[in-house]
């Protein structure tokens, strides 16, 4: 037997980012925000799903309203916030294990292999947009920052977050962004002929899985524009869960109304700055697509950070805490939630599925994803009342410690 094969049943049952923790030791906010990061992703994935192809002024004022509402509401702001999960995990777990006299590292460089693993079997066979192998992958260096100073942590936040702000800036960035996007061109020109073909719509199984082959490569050369916002939000997940905010979520209050309001100060103008930029085009100009890149950044952290603070304040009344909760069973299986969004709709709109990739507006998807929501949160409910964890977070903890790991609640 394993060292972390041999940990507490409460330490064990501890997770990283994704799965739940054990019984009496949930925090209903964390449950709460990973079941409606579980909803906001797929918001913001169902257009990729989909294939919406209408030009935006060309489509009808109800889809035009609808994408507004996504962009505003959803885009880049649920990665980030699952980012920050994902950090805020890794601080809880080295808590756990601190006063056990038990070393962390082999047992989360097992569990990010295993996450790594799972990531990559949907990058290839399910689904391209796959998030999973990026956080498995930043989740080894985030490990190196486990016994960091707050100082460094916030340091590295900033830099983290100002890295696509400045190289997307006029000057001495121009050379480097001509030079690192000739690197990338291959990768790129290969995705446009994939999408010219149409493989998604009419393309089989096979075709499919290579053209996400060439789509697994390029994201991951082209990733200096996202990667870094998102590993800086894991390590300001990190300082928070290291300093206790959202255990002591009542003593807390006062600090978290202030993170609120300086977030959304922040985060809500940038927010409708690219939002209006990307459907207007209202400024032109060499650098509008750098300025909205940057913007975009920026809110996507800043309004994640306020979802933080502004559900942790709310469940602390017992109204919206009851009204909410409908969320927290999603949340406690997100990584299934997740992976089954992408099997059903994969399957419904492409090619080798029912094929009616193209066909459906903005619209129709949006109550499309609402409906399976509320199914979901009906499947995760039901699932709970009968086993532990998730199906896919319990053969992530038996690949973690290589041994089948107790289902039935």
């Amino acid at each position: 037997m394993s060292e972390t094969a041999a940990l507490p049943r409460n330490v064990a049952s501890a997770t990283v980012d994704m799965a739940p923790a054990g019984a009496g030791e949930r925090i209903d906010s964390v449950d709460i925000l990973r079941g409606i990061a579980v909803l906001g992703i797929l918001l913001v994935n169902m257009g990729s799903f989909a294939g919406w192809r209408a030009p935006f002024d060309n489509m009808a004022w109800v889809d035009r309203s609808t994408t507004v509402a996504i962009r505003f509401v959803a885009q880049g702001k649920f990665y980030p916030l699952f980012s920050f999960l994902f950090g805020w995990g890794l601080a809880i777990q080295i808590a756990r294990t601190a006063s056990r006299d038990v070393n962390i590292v082999p047992f989360f460089l097992r569990r990010m292999a295993a996450l790594l693993l799972i990531g990559l079997v949907h990058a290839v066979l399910v689904w391209h947009g796959d998030i999973l192998v990026t956080y498995a992958l930043l989740g080894f260096p985030l490990l190196l920052f486990r016994n960091a100073s707050d100082r460094t942590l916030w340091i590295t936040f900033a830099v983290c977050l100002a890295i696509p702000v400045v190289i997307s800036l006029p000057g001495p960035a121009e050379d480097f962004r001509r030079a690192y996007f000739e690197v990338i061109g291959g990768f790129q020109d290969a995705m446009v002929q994939g999408k010219q073909a149409n493989v998604f719509v009419t393309g089989s199984y096979l075709q499919a899985v290579q053209q996400r082959l060439v789509f697994l490569r390029y994201n991951y050369s082209a990733s200096l524009y996202w990667i870094t916002p998102i590993f800086g939000m894991m390590l300001l997940g990190l300082l928070v869960g290291r300093r206790g905010i959202l255990r002591a979520q009542a003593e807390q209050q006062a600090l978290l109304r202030r993170i609120l309001i300086v977030t959304l100060v922040i985060g809500l103008p940038l927010n409708v700055l690219w939002v209006w930029q990307s459907v207007t085009n209202g400024v032109t100009g060499p650098w509008q697509d750098e300025a909205l890149r940057g913007a975009r950044t920026i809110a996507g952290a800043s309004l994640a950070t306020a979802m933080v603070a502004g559900l942790t304040l709310l469940v602390q009344r017992p109204a919206w805490r009851e009204q909410l909760s409908s969320f927290g069973a999603v949340g406690r299986t997100a990584l299934s939630n997740y992976l089954l969004q992408s099997l059903v709709f994969t399957l419904l709109f492409y090619g080798y599925g029912l094929g009616i990739y193209g066909q459906a507006g903005p619209l129709l998807t949006l109550l499309l994803t609402l409906g399976f929501f509320r199914l979901q949160i009906w499947l995760s409910n039901w699932w709970l009342a009968r086993y532990r964890f998730g199906p896919v977070e319990w053969i992530w903890r038996c690949m973690t410690y290589g041994r089948l790991q107790p289902l039935r609640a």
